[in-house]
């Protein structure tokens, strides 16, 4: 299947009234990206935003911004320039496997012009979610505990909110009546661990120790191995001699930056791989427990729905 071109009228008609491309210079119908955005209200006063782009041209828009409250944003891939009122956001996840996800809080009293510059070929891959003021106060959520206009708060997602993500910018995960449902309870899981992370945290301080350049790229390789599967069924001795670092040095960088521990991830990206295998695959429930890790299926199948709120079962039928 072809990936869908998104042409500047397209962001024109999403973005709303005001919006301008300002490179490349341009008609309504040049292609600028490939790949699928969409914006869904999942009730009054809760957007949520999906993107997965790869931009076609070097690109400059702005617009003005539609809503106000807050702004929760996870960016799993990209570094496109962004700006709010002139406040730059620094958001750089990086690009491909050496990507590592980025979150931010950021709260936005009154309407801004919104700048995004970007680079052709690189990809884009974000959730950001707007919770407007009437939907703080209905959920007794004081948007000035984040301080003034326009602050910004770093947050380190975990592996959770980063598995969230990657399905909330697919457009085909479980799909259907449950769509909607399943949506808003993770965005509200989302929520809550990007508030609760940068509650009473001075803008712009990090949200953990630094690590030096060589240790980022050891644990972003074996980011990738894990989600890989090259790794599964390793004990922690063979993953250490693979990435060549002591076993306790590895997992206290492991989680310092993904906040999770090693084999957490493992068993989280285990179900996932299962979880497509079912979707995408049709497997049968048993190979899909082989595929987790799992050598009883009604172990996995508990594992499986405290997971996703769904059985395996049931996600293998909607094919």
């Amino acid at each position: 299947m072809s990936t869908p071109a998104i042409r500047a009228a397209h962001l024109a008609q999403a973005a709303g009234e005001g919006h301008r491309v300002l490179l490349p210079a341009a008609d309504a119908t040049l292609s600028l990206m490939a790949g699928r955005f969409a914006i869904s209200q999942l009730r009054a006063g809760l957007i949520l935003h999906c993107t997965d782009v790869e931009h076609l041209h070097d690109m400059e828009v702005r617009f003005p911004t539609q809503e106000t409250g807050i702004k929760v944003m996870l960016k799993l891939e990209g570094n496109a320039r962004v700006s709010f009122g002139g406040t730059a956001l620094d958001l750089d996840a990086g690009q491909g496997r050496t990507a590592i996800p980025r979150g931010a809080v950021m709260r936005l009293s009154v309407p801004e012009e919104f700048e995004r510059r970007s680079r052709a070929g690189t990809r884009e891959r974000m959730v950001v979610l707007t919770m407007t003021p009437e939907w703080c106060e209905a959920g007794g959520l004081d948007p000035e505990h984040l301080g003034r206009h326009l602050a910004i708060r770093p947050w380190l997602p975990s592996t959770r909110a980063v598995a969230i993500a990657e399905q909330l910018v697919r457009p085909d995960a479980f799909g259907g009546q449950m769509r909607s449902l399943y949506q808003e309870s993770r965005v509200l899981e989302l929520i809550g661990e990007a508030l609760s992370q940068t509650a009473g945290a001075e803008s712009g301080a990090p949200t953990a120790p630094e690590l030096r350049p060589a240790e980022y790229r050891r644990i972003v390789r074996l980011h990738g191995l894990l989600q890989s599967g090259a790794l599964d069924g390793s004990g922690m001795a063979e993953i250490a001699r693979e990435i060549g670092c002591n076993a306790n040095t590895l997992q206290r960088h492991f989680r310092r930056v993904y906040g999770t521990s090693i084999f957490d991830y493992l068993r989280e990206c285990r179900l996932q791989r299962a979880a497509d295998a079912l979707q995408q695959r049709g497997v049968s429930v048993a190979q899909a427990a082989e595929i987790a890790g799992y050598a009883a299926q009604a172990n996995f199948s508990t594992a499986f729905r405290r997971r996703f709120g769904l059985t395996p079962k049931s996600v293998r039928s909607k094919l």
